[in-house]
């Protein structure tokens, strides 16, 4: 867009910084549009500095002050924006930077394999409005769409949209409203412990001192007397996912500290898992995303396998919708149980859905018990086996080899049998005397083939004894 000259503040969210893929996307922006000034600040690469240092803060407070435009530029890691981007976040709510932002205008630009990708979308234009910014619109490109022309006239013409709504002061209706601050103090009552019947369990919190969180967690403690109870500052992290692939060849993260072994002894060993945290700007908080983030140094594999699962969660996730499926989506292989909050304003009741969902998940692990899944899973997992396949396999071979083992290469051109009875099938639906006749028997015919599993078989029998 040509025009006036306007400043546009890059917030960048990639740990890598400057050669991240993100930032070619920037960059590209950048030279498509000499006429106005483009300012980056690499927040996650130096967020330690940026937390600690008041000088650092005030550098960026200055480039956001001076904007017009400003442009959280992120890869998606792990649903979400990487967690040293999600701690400079809450640093801006922290220290109460409203004033820096409302009224300017913001956008969003992404990389990924569009993997969940909408979420991080969906959180940095909640964000925004949180800070009083006008929401201008989203560009989630997948890594490799630069090297396409159709492409990079897509990303032209989004810069020029953006930079439009700025210059025309567009009005954006707001789509997330304000989340509710604070909420009823839960006393926990008494509760009995439930028979694990040899099962392991481990609970993963970040409770604070006299929070609900931590009373939520001492009652789950109650009932799991046996369960190993660890606060994430307890789980050797001693920083955020690099972004630097290292673990693809062979699941060996270049992190030196306890992280790996951490979830290798507790974690792979637990048969139920509790995960307690708190709502932190319509997220959990950043030592959540970074116990996340740090666990692809599986790669893009299920890691929850086999296990039983539970949510407990402090804060109003009933308002953020999209929070509940993001963290639902999140525990890839394994059996959600339920999500326990502190919502309701009694606590009796709180005290009876512990109980509950502590024995329907002891009874699902003994039942291996698993929901089966639904689009967010299904879709998700071909996203990342033609990922896998594709683009990715020749960096991420440790994922190749557990696709193989696992028969996640599922391809439906695989299915040789399925494909062969089909094309004899489709080749007799081409005549018109055949679909004149099974036309009118097609509702009966889909369901025909049920009645020999009513009779046959061995799981119904099963069933049905006294």
């Amino acid at each position: 867009m040509r025009g006036s000259n306007m400043q546009i503040c890059v917030l960048n969210g990639s740990p890598k910084g400057e050669t991240s893929v993100t930032m070619q996307y920037v960059r590209f922006l950048e030279l498509a549009n000499p006429d106005h000034s483009f300012v980056t600040r690499h927040i996650s690469r130096k967020i330690v500095a940026i937390e600690k240092k008041p000088e650092e803060w005030e550098e960026i407070c200055s480039a956001i002050r001076s904007a017009d435009l400003i442009l959280w530029a992120t890869p998606v890691y792990f649903q979400h924006v990487p967690a040293q981007y999600k701690r400079f976040i809450e640093l801006l709510l922290e220290r109460n930077t409203r004033d820096l932002f409302a009224g300017k205008y913001a956008a969003s630009l992404s990389t990924s394999v569009h993997f969940f990708d909408q979420k991080v979308h969906e959180y940095l234009q909640g964000i925004s409005e949180d800070l009083g910014m006008n929401y201008a619109g989203s560009f989630s490109a997948a890594m490799n769409d630069l090297f396409e022309e159709k492409n990079q006239h897509q990303l032209v013409l989004f810069g020029m949209d953006i930079l439009s709504a700025c210059n025309e002061k567009r009005p954006e209706l707001p789509a997330y409203p304000p989340l509710p601050t604070g909420s009823a103090k839960y006393t926990p009552g008494t509760i009995s412990p439930v028979e694990t019947h040899g099962k392991q369990v481990l609970i993963l919190h970040d409770a604070g001192p006299g929070s609900n969180l931590e009373a939520m967690v001492r009652q789950m403690t109650c009932a799991f007397p046996d369960a190993k109870s660890v606060h994430l500052n307890e789980t050797g992290m001693k920083g955020g996912c690099l972004g630097c692939c290292q673990c693809a060849f062979d699941n060996h993260c270049v992190y030196s500290d306890g992280f790996c072994s951490f979830w290798k002894s507790q974690v792979e060993q637990a048969d139920i898992i509790i995960y307690a945290g708190s709502v932190r700007d319509r997220y959990l908080s950043a030592s959540w995303k970074q116990f996340f983030d740090r666990s692809f140094f599986l790669g893009h594999v299920p890691r929850f396998e086999n296990k039983q699962q539970v949510l407990m969660v402090e804060g109003p996730l009933a308002r953020v919708p999209g929070l509940r499926e993001n963290l639902t989506s999140l525990l890839g292989g394994g059996n959600l149980v339920d999500i326990i909050t502190d919502e309701p304003k009694n606590p009796d009741f709180i005290d009876e859905c512990i109980r509950s969902v502590v024995e329907r998940a002891v009874q699902a692990s003994l039942d291996g018990y698993k929901k089966p899944p639904m689009f967010p899973a299904v879709a998700g997992h071909i996203v990342l086996r033609d990922a896998v396949w594709g683009d990715l396999r020749p960096i991420f071979r440790a994922d190749h080899r557990y696709y193989k083992k696992h028969g996640l290469y599922d391809f439906p051109q695989y299915q040789y049998r399925k494909r062969l009875s089909r094309f004899f099938f489709s080749l007799m639906m081409g005549f018109g005397p055949v679909q004149k006749k099974v036309k009118p028997m097609m509702s009966k015919h889909m369901v025909q083939s049920y009645a020999r599993i009513f009779s046959e078989s061995k799981v119904l029998k099963e069933a049905q004894r006294p």
